[in-house]
């Protein structure tokens, strides 16, 4: 039976599409962007590391070991589900008809707005006390880099799989070599060390890597101009990965993308599980003062350098987990997973409104304290919970429950009304 990803509908020039869901639609793709949509939601809303578990933060930036906890996996499994897409979008999708100009075209299109999106993210909050300037257009953070990323990942797609598999290499690679093969003392002398109290310095450490990052982002230009400009064009070290990671993701769905059996789906865990295999392989041993299986060429699991362990960690375990998915709900008929879908097809929308309404309103706007003064909406809730209940716990979970609820109810009211939000 041959699946298709697009749900018949009539799209206005608002980007507003209204149909009904599609019963041949690979479900599991959008059940798994749900599930990563609501842990988005959950991770930036968990602050009091005395009520959650390590597990709901990142690594700390400057921790010289590095690692990866489920947090610091979410942002990479979005865009792995973002090019798990790319196969069904140009074969089906928007894509379905089009020259591949015409697909690159519209991928340019959609990255832009994403990337402007991000923008006005980045600097939601801050424009209240800080001046808009064009260089917040030079800004990178997360809707920047999906942009970027999406773009990259539909052109190497219109290649021929030899060149996607090639692309692939060729930026894992890549990333290892810029992350291990310059000498300590070239680094330092270019751009100095940034070392976190007591952590070691020298070749493989945080210091080692954090320089690198640094030298890539030009920031030993003096001019400020020039260093924003190319530091711009030298975040490429890090949405490149992305979009080898989408380029993945690409692989997997179709790989997937056919008879639905659990055969397909066997096979695909197994891929993402060698993939897991290869990420600790590359990071075996890896300690605070550097080195490892692989010596000076051992790289630690890290979102913040973005590490080719890192990536492949990612994307062997979001192949594994949308396998998962794949083989309960579009094999074994188990279940629809709707509730997870209300998330998953309103991903863009339900982000863009979650950030900035909380950098806007729920971070902003005040409420009287149980105690007296004033707080924000997010801490004012907390207040009058822990105030109730006596609960800390309470409180923080009282508070993530009410955002994935409140926000839920939004994208199951667009459910409903049968109104995807696209880009």
């Amino acid at each position: 039976m041959s699946v298709s990803t697009r749900e018949p509908s009539i799209e206005d020039s608002h980007g507003v599409s209204k149909a009904e869901p599609n019963p041949s639609r690979l479900h599991s793709l959008d059940a798994f962007r749900g599930l990563v949509m609501g842990s988005m939601l959950l991770v930036n809303m968990t602050w009091d590391r005395g009520v959650f578990h390590r597990q709901l933060f990142h690594v700390p930036w400057d921790d010289p070991l590095q690692g990866a906890t489920f947090t610091d996996l979410v942002f990479p499994w979005f865009v792995f589900i973002m090019g798990a897409s790319l196969p069904l979008s140009t074969d089906s999708g928007r894509g379905k008809g089009r020259s591949a100009a015409g697909v690159v075209l519209i991928a340019a299109r959609r990255g832009a707005v994403l990337y402007l999106l991000g923008v006005v993210l980045t600097v939601a909050s801050r424009a209240y006390e800080t001046p808009l300037s064009w260089m917040n257009l030079l800004e990178w953070n997360i809707l920047q880099l999906i942009g970027a990323a999406y773009f990259v990942s539909v052109w190497v797609w219109m290649l021929p799989p030899g060149w996607r598999a090639g692309f692939v290499a060729a930026v894992l690679l890549g990333k290892w070599a810029l992350m291990t093969a310059l000498p300590w003392e070239t680094v330092v002398e270019l751009v100095g060390a940034r070392t976190p109290e007591g952590a070691p310095e020298g070749h493989g450490t945080w210091a080692y890597f954090e320089a690198i990052k640094r030298a890539a982002n030009f920031q030993f230009v003096e001019t400020a101009w020039l260093r924003n400009t190319l530091g711009w064009l030298g975040m490429a070290q890090q949405y490149l990965p992305l979009a080898a990671a989408a380029v993945l993701g690409g692989f997997v769905t179709a790989a997937l993308n056919g008879e639905r059996t659990a055969k397909r789906a066997a096979s695909v865990a197994l891929a993402g599980a060698a993939m897991v295999g290869v990420a600790f392989l590359l990071q075996s041993g890896y300690a605070a003062e550097g080195g490892g299986l692989w010596g000076a060429y051992t790289v630690p699991f890290s979102k913040l350098f973005f590490s080719p362990a890192y990536c492949l960690l990612a994307v062997g375990t979001g192949a594994v987990l949308l396998a998962g998915c794949f083989a309960v709900i579009d094999v074994a008929r188990w279940t629809t997973a709707w509730p997870l879908r209300v998330f998953g097809l309103n991903a863009i929308a339900l982000y863009v409104g979650a950030e900035l309404s909380f950098k806007t309103v729920f971070s902003k706007w005040q409420m009287p304290l149980p105690e007296g003064g004033a707080d924000s909406l997010a801490a004012g809730f907390q207040a009058w919970v822990r105030h109730a209940t006596g609960s800390p716990a309470a409180a923080g979970w009282g508070f993530v429950l009410a955002w994935l609820g409140g926000w839920w109810l939004a994208c199951w009211w667009l459910y409903r009304q049968r109104v995807f939000l696209k880009v």
